[in-house]
């Protein structure tokens, strides 16, 4: 759970105010990676804040660290939404937890929107406006799939680091999820804290009723140890396989950052 993201965008530009900050500015993105956030850092720091402040607005990067040694133990963030510009003083401690939730915020209007597009889209199947391919969407929509990761811990964990994990698992399957695009747009990740080994036996459970999967269950628990987390991992299983019968669930090890994909 701990090494940079592989990403293809980026949600932060870390700007040091001055060179004095540089070093500091450095432990900020480093702390940025490790919770699986897509960050660049400006090394320049002769640009001005208005040259780099553009560059966020047509690269669509949605946040600005300013680390500064005048702000003492804050960072200043400015944030981009649509036409809008805000700006806030955060303690460096909270930086991560507060950049996360932003992000977790831009996925949840980005799904929104792409759910709005597709029931648009079931109500006009002839529109000639509502295709598929390209520049004939609405604007800000597109068919880009939908990944929701469920984290499920033996232990109780909290929930700052219940959305620091899901964020950086989301970020690492990305690829996954567009390789799995042609299946189903919808994607569930269930994030699991077991070894590779005892996750590969999941691949036995079937999904073709409910008999069938509660019989494969049983047989799955019974030579297994861990009883009480493996069987509330497949409640979960349950629920979107069978009840809600979704096309494809991701079982991801995130202790050994691995996976498999029941279909």
């Amino acid at each position: 759970m701990e090494e940079p993201p592989v990403v293809g965008s980026c949600d932060v530009l870390v700007v040091p105010v001055g060179q004095t900050s540089m070093s500091r500015a450095i432990n900020v993105i480093l702390k940025l990676w490790n919770a699986g956030v897509a960050s660049e850092i400006i090394y320049d720091v002769s640009q001005s804040q208005e040259t780099v402040l553009e560059h966020c607005r047509q690269a669509g990067i949605p946040c600005v660290a300013l680390v500064s040694d005048k702000e003492g133990n804050h960072i200043k963030v400015k944030s981009f939404e649509k036409d809008r510009q805000s700006e806030k003083r955060i303690p460096e401690t909270d930086l991560v937890d507060h950049i996360i939730q932003k992000c977790r915020t831009k996925f949840s209007e980005e799904r929104n929107c792409r759910e709005m597009c597709e029931n648009i889209s079931l109500q006009n199947p002839k529109g000639s406006l509502l295709v598929t391919s390209g520049s004939s969407e609405p604007h800000g929509c597109n068919a880009a799939m939908s990944m929701n990761v469920n984290l499920i811990t033996p232990d109780k964990v909290s929930a700052s680091a219940r959305r620091r994990y899901e964020t950086q698992i989301q970020t690492r399957l990305q690829n996954l999820g567009s390789n799995l695009q042609n299946k189903s747009n919808d994607i569930e990740v269930l994030a699991v804290d077991l070894p590779k080994e005892t996750l590969i036996n999941f691949l036995s459970l079937e999904f073709d009723g409910e008999e069938q999967f509660n019989i494969s269950v049983k047989h799955l628990l019974s030579r297994l140890p861990k009883q009480r987390y493996l069987k509330s991992i497949c409640d979960e299983v349950h629920r979107f396989k069978i009840v809600k019968r979704v096309a494809v669930v991701v079982l991801y090890s995130y202790k050994d950052d691995y996976y498999k994909i029941l279909l």
